[in-house]
């Protein structure tokens, strides 16, 4: 792909440069460029973050986009292009040599975190990334804190699919994505002890969570409660999901507005009104539904729906 229009965030040349990428290659192929541009391009954010975010819900959601699912990757690349920052450093995709003393525990990237040092924890990350139980202290390390709505181990478990999405070139440079967002979010960890969990309490909570956001007409916190509960849930590892569990369990049961709220499609829209909010919160249903059938999320998603036909269009971005 030309990536220079996204580059330049020559926002009026994105939507001819990915067509004509599009034309000779399939669709798959197409995301995946345009993946990864997000992910060279990605420094920590909130629309940077959210951009790599909306690609991987758009590719979570492509059978349900069917024949959209072309013009959401050029949303997708068009809130890339626009949360690059015109400061970002020339991508490196190789980690660097690690040094022979080079620390590998997790206390090691615990201490790179509560000191705020990026280039220390990429050294922690090179000497890891490639070991059978690093996703274990990766993923564990993202729950220590949970500041920012949680977005330390949604980015963190969105960088892990993403990586095996994407494939072995650029692994390293996906998964520093995580550990960015951990160093700039900071958080010492709170080693409060946490209650066990079962089915029921996971489907509960996810009622209580999916109610909360419809309660609340679709706002990002309400919504990002949701979005770090679903990332917990996907990691698999009952330790991330018990810790999640507890950090979530002081939100109260609500009844929605509208239970026979309609089944709605996922939008495509410029993604950057909402962070992406909507996308994702259909992408979360999906997966959210799978594990737990029996709950309704309909009233949820008409929320997030209306929160995004209240968002300005057109909204100037800021890099936060």
């Amino acid at each position: 792909m030309n990536f220079e229009p996204l580059i330049e965030r020559d926002l009026n040349a994105i939507p001819a440069a990915v067509a004509a990428f599009r034309s000779d290659h399939s669709a798959e192929e197409t995301w995946t460029a345009v993946t990864r541009f997000a992910v060279l391009a990605f420094a920590p954010s909130q629309h940077s973050k959210h951009a790599l975010l909306a690609c991987l819900s758009t590719w979570d959601l492509r059978d349900a986009l069917g024949a959209r699912f072309d013009a959401a990757v050029t949303k997708c690349a068009l809130y890339a292009a626009s949360s690059r920052q015109p400061w970002s450093e020339p991508p490196i995709l190789d980690p660097p040599e690690p040094d022979p003393g080079q620390r590998g525990d997790i206390q090691e990237l615990r201490e790179a975190i509560a000191t705020r040092d990026r280039l220390r924890a990429e050294r922690w990350l090179a000497k890891r990334f490639l070991d059978d139980d690093f996703q274990h202290d990766y993923l564990t390390v993202a729950t220590d804190a949970f500041h920012d709505l949680g977005h330390a181990l949604i980015v963190g478990n969105a960088a892990l699919r993403l990586a095996a999405l994407l494939g072995g070139q650029g692994r390293y440079a996906m998964l520093r994505v995580g550990v960015w967002e951990m160093v700039a979010l900071g958080g010492v960890r709170d080693d409060g002890e946490s209650p066990t969990r079962n089915v029921a309490d996971s489907e509960s909570l996810c009622r209580r969570l999916a109610a909360n956001v419809a309660a609340n007409g679709g706002d990002l916190d309400s919504a990002h409660a949701l979005f770090l509960f679903d990332a917990a849930e996907q990691t698999c590892l009952e330790s991330v999901i018990e810790r999640v569990s507890a950090h979530l369990s002081s939100v109260e049961a609500v009844s929605p507005e509208d239970a026979d709220a309609a089944s709605q499609s996922p939008p495509v829209y410029d993604f950057a009104r909402d962070y992406g909010a909507c996308l994702k919160g259909h992408a979360a249903a999906r997966r959210l539904h799978s594990r737990f059938p029996s709950l309704d999320f309909n009233p949820m998603l008409a929320a997030l729906h209306q929160n995004l036909e209240a968002s300005p269009e057109g909204e100037e971005m800021t890099f936060a």
